[in-house]
């Protein structure tokens, strides 16, 4: 309960006190742009990249590390992706939208920060591994499902240069490669380098979290159907134990198996949303999603912290 209390509580206070601005006239008609610029090109990776250069070299190159995450989130993604496609007709599509609504948590705006908060900056090679499965590949294999199904195959292709593009432009992909880099070949920053990165990365975590807060607070709530509740359950209840079961099998224990565990019961990532309106699929239901599994991650992050430190 003091680890809730201490972590999990000021995080989500911080987010709800986002969305009251949102909905005051104080922020009436202003963008959540500049934030959410702020954090993603800016703040996030340097709190990435700052921490990824002073890790030991064992402790990224890891494949138990990279495979637990990854081989949870494709059966996950392809689980729903076929199950739900079975139970309400979907097309291939908006499946592959739905899958992501399942597998992708909000790591960039409030994983990274918390595990960092709640642990230590020693677990973010879990953080770093998340984000290039899901930036990288998850959103490559739902983007090559897509691309796929509206060309009838020839734009298989397209699709893969589509993502591999996104992840090149990536700014945390990015701060993740340098700082891995730096830490193999055993480099160190330079001192005011270094405390320049750590104090913009210090503003990672409150600047994020606000932002997220004012983007849910003006998000339209359309009313939540069974899909909607499959999706969430999946994403805050299954994941995370799926995960855990990963670790257990192949091995990893330690700070870096709970922080993919608690990593795992974070809530629907923006980017899913970002995606379902860039291909017009499934849009508004992942937007719903969104802000129910962020309201309700308040329990499940607050019952993984409260369990695993």
């Amino acid at each position: 309960m003091e680890v809730v209390l201490a972590v999990a509580l000021p995080f989500f206070a911080l987010i709800f006190t986002g969305m009251a601005a949102g909905r005051t006239r104080l922020l009436e008609g202003t963008s959540t742009r500049p934030l959410n610029t702020f954090v993603f090109y800016f703040a996030l990776p340097a709190l990435l990249l700052s921490g990824t250069a002073e890790m030991a070299a064992a402790d990224i190159l890891r494949p138990a590390l990279f495979l637990s995450w990854l081989l949870p989130a494709l059966l996950l993604f392809f689980t729903t992706w076929l199950g739900l496609r079975w139970l309400f007709g979907r097309s291939a599509g908006e499946g592959a939208i739905q899958a992501l609504v399942a597998t992708f948590g909000n790591v960039g705006f409030v994983g990274l920060p918390l595990v960092v908060t709640a642990m230590g900056t020693h677990v973010l090679p879990a953080a770093m591994v998340v984000i290039i499965v899901d930036s990288a590949i998850m959103i490559a294999v739902a983007t090559a499902i897509i691309e796929w199904e509206r060309d009838e195959g020839s734009g298989f292709r397209r699709a893969l240069r589509t993502a591999g593009l996104g992840v090149a432009r990536n700014p945390l992909v990015i701060a993740s490669a340098v700082g891995v880099t730096l830490a193999l070949l055993s480099l160190s920053l330079p001192a005011p380098l270094l405390r320049y990165l750590e104090l913009l990365g210090a503003a990672a975590g409150p600047t994020a979290l606000f932002a997220l807060g004012i983007t849910l607070a003006r998000q339209p709530v359309r009313s939540a159907g069974p899909e909607v509740a499959i999706l969430v359950a999946a994403k805050l209840l299954i994941h995370a134990p799926v995960v855990w079961l990963a670790t257990w099998l192949l091995g990893l224990d330690g700070p870096l198996q709970t922080a993919l565990v608690i990593l795992a019961t974070l809530p629907v990532a923006a980017n899913v949303h970002v995606l379902a309106q860039r291909y017009g699929l499934y849009a508004g239901p992942t937007s719903t999603a969104i802000l129910i599994s962020t309201v309700l991650s308040m329990v499940t992050v607050s019952l993984a912290l409260s369990l695993l430190l």
